[in-house]
């Protein structure tokens, strides 16, 4: 009985090592349920393809105010709920590709909202409490 437990741990090791699964956090992205595009290509077709205007968030690794709001504003259930109306993709800063896409900037977090057509139509820097990035969301969409 204490070898077919042994063998069953070795079995299982086994599958998770070669399945690349890892405890490691460093390994994990969170999205904290956030329904996030794939890239940009994907998000600037899919919004001109629904007709809806993106929310395209830039972000480096390692930017706490980045999580922050992620974690607090964007994942907030009110915040979601009218975020609806856009198509989401984050933006890495560190990636030429991703970065030159967007109109230039230097520090993250920070918001466009553009077109499908690659309009900017404003930008929020830094962190927001939910309550007031539903405000500033309110009066974009009213202007």
């Amino acid at each position: 009985m204490k070898n077919m437990w042994f063998y069953l741990g070795v079995i299982i090791s086994i599958i998770l090592l070669l399945s690349g699964c890892s405890n490691s956090k460093k390994d994990v992205e969170v999205n904290y349920g956030i329904p996030w595009e794939k890239d940009l290509k994907t998000a600037f077709t899919k919004a001109k393809k629904e007709n809806k205007k993106l929310l395209i968030m830039a972000v480096s690794k390692g930017c706490r105010w980045c999580e922050k709001m992620k974690k607090e504003t964007l994942s907030n259930r009110k915040v979601a709920k009218r975020l609806e109306k856009y198509i989401l993709v984050k933006a890495d800063r560190e990636t030429s590709s991703e970065r030159d896409q967007l109109p230039p900037f230097k520090h993250v977090p920070i918001i466009f909202f553009m077109t499908p057509d690659k309009e900017v139509i404003d930008n929020l820097r830094g962190y927001f409490e939910p309550e007031d990035f539903l405000e500033y969301i309110t009066e974009l969409e009213d202007d």
